[in-house]
């Protein structure tokens, strides 16, 4: 089941304020502003679609039903919720994209570009993802969020400050990886997080002490300017990927899920030359 955003919510309490049918799309909009910007149609009868960002779900015409799923349209097989998903992508101008700003991996013939913070344990799966593509090249751009993960700004800057990024990057992961399983080290789970946090603190500083480094490496970053480049273009959580055409898919992604849009926004970028 799909979460149910503050946006939805909003919505919700005007659809049921007005209880309005021809009034929907406007009624909502002039009384909340979360609705402001959703896109309102009646693509089956007897219910809405509602399209706001990347949230896609349905709300009867009379309120009384919300699906915040899969709407499967059985004559067809369509899924409807996927097919809104996918018309209603946010797109992004990949030109303007630096890529000295980002952490290069492979060197394959088709690209992809990912905002990751270091301490996102989201992100961190979505690298084993994409260690299973093929021909492709991957662009990693530090997003640290410090708000939600106050290590990651450090860390995010240390390994910029590595000459080589990329083992760096992956040698952080793996730290992570291992610094998160294992039995408990506190039955508190809050209290096992700092526990497992500080130990991976630790463990990464050791790993920068053997390559005669302090416990915080600064220099020169592209880390300000990622974070800008993400606010001028609505990327507001990790991990983000941006596919070559522009697609802007937010969260993580099972391998054959970005393979096949890959080769979509591949062919889609083919075709537009």
């Amino acid at each position: 089941m799909r979460s149910i955003s503050k946006h939805t919510a909003a919505l919700l309490i005007a659809g049921y304020a007005t209880l309005a049918h021809a009034g929907f799309p406007e009624e909502p909009v002039k009384r909340f502003a979360a609705a402001q910007g959703a896109k309102i149609q009646p693509p089956i009868p007897g219910f809405l679609s509602v399209v706001k960002g990347s949230e896609v779900f349905f709300v009867r015409d009379d309120f009384s039903v919300l699906n915040t799923g899969n709407v499967i349209n059985l004559r067809t097989k369509q899924n409807l919720t996927q097919a809104l998903e996918r018309a209603n992508r946010p797109t992004i101008d990949v030109a303007q994209l630096n890529l000295k700003d980002a952490i290069r991996f492979g060197n394959g013939s088709r690209k992809l570009y990912v905002f990751s913070d270091p301490d996102c344990p989201y992100c961190r799966r979505l690298d084993g993802e994409l260690t299973e593509l093929k021909d492709v090249t991957i662009y990693i751009f530090p997003f640290p969020l410090a708000q939600l993960r106050p290590n990651a700004h450090g860390v995010s800057e240390a390994v910029w400050c590595q000459p080589d990024r990329a083992a760096a990057w992956t040698k952080y992961q793996d730290l992570a990886r291992d610094g998160f399983s294992g039995p408990p080290l506190d039955a508190d789970p809050e209290a096992d997080y700092k526990k497992r946090s500080a130990r991976l603190i630790s463990s990464w500083h050791d790993y920068l002490h053997s390559r005669h480094q302090p416990d915080q490496p600064t220099c020169d970053n592209p880390i300000a300017h990622n974070l800008s480049f993400g606010e001028k273009w609505n990327i507001s959580g990790v991990p983000a990927l941006v596919f070559e055409d522009g697609t802007l898919v937010p969260g993580l992604m099972p391998t054959a899920r970005i393979e096949a849009q890959l080769t979509q926004s591949h062919a889609n970028l083919a075709a537009s030359k």
